[in-house]
């Protein structure tokens, strides 16, 4: 799906000096309709300054914590983002039966006491992430109930993938729905958008090394089916996977290898792991946020600022420096952590050029990243063109118009 930005249709931001005093930018946090529907209202316009420190990956965290689930004894994770989504895969876990302390951004798991494998629909509709945990459930305890997953509304974003991935696994997998207690049917088995999906071990003891190709290299797949491979009797081979240079998957079969699975085939799109009959708990440290980090150089660019940002890991928002280099902004880095981001007019002399974008798998230019960069690319001169191949229903913020109050 693409679409295309002229900025002539809207005005430009306005700008202040980035040595003058900043004006305040004021949020009212409105009456909500719903608990579910938050308004917020932002009064502008302002200008940006100051240093941000940038949280740990919200998508690294929570395949990390469902990986807990594999380990004997306790893992402890640091530096974890202080979001309702690790809240919510918390108490998951919580309710699995493991032991879940949380301090000082950091969280210890242990879940030797995991007594259940079904997973609380309530919570299981809170996030989309809830749903890795099928892989390690199955893979330890040789069965999982786990719903269908809730999250966001960006489009399809099928399970079909993981399932298949874990049948090739040795494992039986269903889709069901309790129908109202009238119904002559007590179960209906299919493609259900609100069902759960049980599967267990065909073998009745656990999953075993198989052979799969993703059709598409789904990161989530991929993290599925790592965790389920490293616990499977035998060997697995994973081909067309997301590739192991993807932030999250490497941080994810770091993780795992340390917990002492065998995991080979970085840097390409196989993945080769000898499964182990028992993990054993660890310690990581989760890594900054990129979509953080590229939301808040977005927002420098997007009212003419200049701010600095740590930690970073520039490698990993190396096509969005990129990009807005190219329209004119200046990346500098100070330190081996730290970013300075500046599309001030008095540091770069002119404003800021339009340019194309089109979403795809790391490294191309992350989906998460496009409804920001579309929000710049209406202040830049000149046309753009906005291509979304990841999502199919991640246009919707571009049907409503945008515009400055003056």
């Amino acid at each position: 799906m693409a679409l295309s930005c002229n900025n002539t249709l809207f005005p430009k931001p306005f700008v202040t000096s980035c040595s003058s005093q900043t004006q305040g930018t004021h949020f009212s946090n409105l009456p909500q309709p719903t608990k579910q529907d938050p308004i917020f209202k932002i009064k502008g316009p302002s200008t940006l300054s100051g240093h941000i420190t940038v949280s740990g990956s919200k998508n690294a965290s929570l395949p990390l914590l469902a990986a807990t689930l594999c380990c004997s004894g306790t893992s402890l994770l640091h530096n974890l983002p202080n979001v309702s989504d690790i809240q919510a895969m918390a108490s998951i876990l919580s309710s699995l039966g493991a032991k879940v302390d949380a301090f000082d951004g950091k969280m210890m798991v242990n879940s030797d006491g995991v007594g259940k494998v079904e997973v609380d629909l309530e919570e299981m509709k809170k996030i989309r992430g809830g749903f890795f945990v099928i892989g390690p459930l199955v893979a330890r305890f040789g069965e999982a109930v786990v719903a269908l997953p809730g999250g966001c509304n960006i489009g399809k974003r099928p399970v079909d993938l993981h399932l298949r991935g874990l049948r090739a696994l040795g494992a039986v997998v269903e889709l069901r729905q309790v129908v109202p207690i009238n119904s002559p049917f007590i179960f209906l088995v299919g493609s259900l958008l609100d069902g759960k999906v049980w599967a267990r071990a065909a073998n009745g003891r656990g999953l075993v090394g198989g052979k799969f190709r993703l059709d598409y290299p789904s990161v989530g797949a991929t993290e599925t089916l790592m965790m389920a491979a490293s616990m499977a009797d035998g060997t697995t081979v994973l081909s067309n996977v997301a590739k192991v240079m993807e932030p999250e998957v490497v941080d994810l079969a770091r993780f795992l290898t340390d917990c002492g699975a065998w995991i080979e085939g970085a840097g390409s799109d196989n993945l080769i792991i000898r499964g182990k009959r028992q993990l054993y708990g660890s310690e990581c440290v989760i890594k900054p946020d990129r979509i953080e980090t590229g939301t808040f150089m977005l927002a420098a660019a997007i009212t003419r600022s200049c701010i600095l940002m740590s930690p970073v890991i520039p490698s990993r928002v190396s096509c969005l420096i990129d990009k807005l280099s190219q329209a004119g902004c200046k990346i500098s880095r100070l330190d081996q952590q730290t970013l300075q981001v500046s599309a001030h007019p008095s540091h770069i002399g002119y404003d800021l050029k339009s340019f194309d974008i089109k979403t795809n798998p790391f490294p191309g230019f992350p989906t998460d990243l496009q409804p920001q960069t579309m929000a710049l690319l209406t202040t830049c001169t000149g046309s753009s063109l906005v291509e979304e191949s990841v999502f199919d229903n991640r246009m919707t913020h571009g049907m409503y118009k945008l515009s400055y109050n003056t």
